[in-house]
């Protein structure tokens, strides 16, 4: 199992979260967004600097902006494989 932040991992490719490297007030702040460990989730953008958008494909959400900071301490693996 390779785990790569998700600021890391390419577009378009459906993401598992395996782990939440944060926290418990970063965590508070995952949950309050709809995050959580076990989610298949999307990465909707590229850029290095700005916050990176996200959907959350198991609950069906909207567009979900987070930080980079933020977006480090989601570990995720390939929802593909």
């Amino acid at each position: 199992m390779n785990l790569s932040p998700l600021n890391l991992v390419p577009c378009q490719i459906p993401q598992r979260i395996v782990e939440i490297k944060a926290g418990t007030e970063a965590k508070r702040k995952f949950l309050a967004m709809g995050l959580h460990v076990g989610d298949s989730i999307v990465k909707l953008n590229r850029s290095s600097w700005s916050p990176v958008l996200i959907r959350n494909l198991t609950t069906g959400s909207s567009k979900i902006a987070i930080g980079q900071g933020l977006a480090r301490k989601i570990l995720v693996v390939d929802a593909r494989a």
